[in-house]
């Protein structure tokens, strides 16, 4: 165990940090989830779009129901219970984590809450919109922002994998909930059209989805390039 700490050390340190202004403001940028809320209001518009408001309001639920239960299992049970310092935290490493704008997080940092809940709604969404494009963005959004965490010295690489595995988890299980046994419809919405993924979502919403992440990050880029010019 001893061994495998060591190495989770090594590792994290050898991600942390940059001499770049320009990457720390980025990184800085993206694992604020501020940064992501036009994202947000569009995925809400794009649900409500094409569902009913009955569906929608039950894809709302859920969705808020995941993002709770994964911020308590992690910051509310586990967190304090294992009590593994953050590397920002850690007084036999605290002094060696390139920290950028004096953000250290909180005491605790296993496992990662970005983490668990990027990917489990990552998971989530991609089982309830069916697109590939859209799925392979998701995972790419989580992925990033994620390693912004390690980059920031907040997070251990276990602390994200584990993350990564318990929000994969919790958002597969939240969608077949719900897919069978609080909105059985929704398992039966199988289109074959080439308008609509197979779960009834218009693939041109998808496109408008998929894009807007990108965009974001394109947005996040022009600050980052803005603040380090100042």
């Amino acid at each position: 165990m001893n061994e495998i700490n060591e190495l989770d050390h090594q590792l994290t340190l050898a991600i942390n940090g940059s001499n770049s202004l320009f990457w720390d403001n980025i990184m800085y940028t993206v694992t604020d989830t501020f940064s992501w809320s036009l994202v947000i209001i569009v995925l809400l518009i794009i649900i409500f779009k094409n569902n009913t408001w009955k569906e929608a309001v039950m894809v709302y639920i859920t969705i808020a129901l995941l993002i709770i239960v994964a911020d308590r299992i992690c910051s509310g049970l586990v967190k304090p219970m294992v009590a593994r310092w953050r590397p920002t935290q850690d007084p036999q490493l605290m002094y060696l984590v390139d920290v950028v704008r004096n953000y250290r997080g909180g005491r605790f940092g296993f496992f990662s809450g970005h983490a668990c809940n990027t990917m489990c709604m990552a998971m989530f969404l991609s089982w309830l919109f069916r697109s590939p494009k859209v799925t392979v963005t998701l995972f790419f959004w989580t992925f990033t922002t994620t390693f912004t965490r390690l980059y920031l010295g907040v997070h251990y690489l276990g602390d994200v994998c584990v993350g990564w595995v318990v929000g994969a988890i919790l958002g597969f299980l939240f969608y077949w909930v719900m897919e069978h046994y609080v909105h059985p419809r929704l398992g039966l919405k199988r289109f074959v059209s080439e308008q609509f993924t197979s779960t009834g979502y218009l693939k041109s919403d998808m496109d408008t989805f998929m894009t807007l992440i990108f965009f974001n990050y394109i947005c996040v880029i022009i600050v980052a390039m803005t603040l380090g010019v100042g």
